[in-house]
């Protein structure tokens, strides 16, 4: 069972009152980079800041915040990705530590800036918050419990930052307009379930019939079908459902992967909502192709074909493979194939170039084990 969830990010602005500017503001905000929906796996998060109708006083000086967190839902794991601008040869000292809250009965992670050495050694001229949002620090989380709700709050009592009076604290003053930003901005990533009560195989000839069965759906958008080879790395794409939507009722689903080749496969289902988010969910065991027990050659499809055609063959041994196309009177026009091969089943997608309408004949020569097995199919070409 897997359970998505739909990211709901409220950015508000947070006024500050200035002496200087009776219009300027600063501007936090929470944004979700990265939620794996999975226990033990990744939730990231950049706290994000801006101004708004700075004058001189622009100059970082300091800041403090808390944001909160459940730590039965997750575990701080540390803070990375900080703002170059904000580095020790710029003058900035920070740190992003777990801090723990009595009255939350719950955790926030302390983030702290300050500013010791901005014009301090060397006239370094610190940070001047831009008019943009950067990203000041990432907030990296690993998930607990993926079936509650992370929400993530800045504490208004420690939500405070600190500029220099005078650009670039010059002259050497340290006189600091404390400002206090208020209301805080949360981030509440709701659960959302898709319940996935089954998923199922079974193998029909050379084909891979998938089915599922959802109990609910919130915002599906649909699934994403995956497929790899079970000693690959690399999950391929072969195809989507479109999901429900929203629906309390069961639905099943099902998906037919035509032809994979022999050999030994997992699959998966990426479900996605309509909002980017996305959980994946494995097929339990392995789903197993087997060798041929015969050489065949079966009828392309489709047929008649343009531009393109397929054409299946199956080998019970390793053999070497030639595939030869003539005309209605005998005559050699392509060759498909001429290679060797393992023994399995294959597809082969055939595009001629200059041809004419007309019937056509193809011919396979597998040899192997001292033989050669020869299979011949007519296939009608259409301009």
């Amino acid at each position: 069972m897997f359970t998505p969830r739909q990211i709901v990010t409220s950015v508000l602005l947070l006024t500050a009152q200035f002496v200087f500017a009776q219009s300027a503001s600063i501007q936090q905000k929470l944004t979700l980079v990265q939620n794996s929906y999975q226990n033990g796996g990744q939730f990231v998060v950049d706290y994000q800041v801006k101004g708004t109708g700075l004058s001189s006083a622009k100059t970082l000086a300091g800041l403090n915040c808390d944001v909160v967190f459940d730590s039965t839902a997750l575990r701080f794991t540390g803070g990375s990705n900080w703002l170059a601008g904000l580095s020790d040869s710029n003058g900035y000292s920070v740190n992003a530590a777990s801090n723990y809250v009595d009255e939350w009965n719950t955790k926030a992670v302390r983030i702290f800036i300050t500013a010791p050495n901005v014009n301090n050694d060397n006239n370094i001229s610190g940070y001047d918050i831009e008019t943009e949002y950067r990203t000041f620090v990432r907030l990296n989380f690993i998930i607990l419990d993926n079936t509650k709700s992370a929400t993530l709050t800045v504490k208004d009592i420690t939500n405070q930052v600190g500029l220099f009076s005078s650009p670039n604290n010059l002259p050497n003053t340290f006189e600091i307009s404390s400002v206090t930003l208020s209301p805080p901005v949360n981030i509440v990533e709701s659960p959302l379930p898709v319940s996935l009560s089954s998923f199922t195989h079974r193998v029909s000839e050379r084909n891979v019939i998938l089915n599922w069965t959802t109990t609910q759906e919130i915002n599906n958008k649909g699934f994403g079908i995956e497929r790899k080879e079970i000693n690959g790395s690399e999950w391929k794409t072969i195809g989507f459902v479109n999901g429900g939507g929203n629906t309390n009722s069961v639905k099943n689903y099902s998906y037919e992967d035509r032809k994979p080749g022999s050999g030994k496969y997992n699959y998966r289902l990426k479900q996605s909502d309509n909002n980017g988010n996305y959980a994946y969910s494995v097929l339990g065991g392995t789903v197993e192709i087997g060798i041929p027990s015969k050489y065949n050659l079966s009828q392309n499809y489709p047929n008649p074909f343009n531009p393109s055609t397929k054409i299946d063959f199956d080998l019970p041994g390793d053999s070497r493979v030639k595939i030869v196309l003539y005309d209605a009177t005998g005559r050699e026009v392509s060759t498909v194939i001429n290679e060797d091969k393992k023994a399995g089943s294959y597809t082969i997608d055939f595009k001629p170039s200059g041809l004419s309408s007309g019937v056509y004949f193809y011919r396979m020569t597998a040899s192997g084990n001292g033989r050669d097995n020869i299979i011949t199919k007519k296939m009608s070409f259409v301009k």
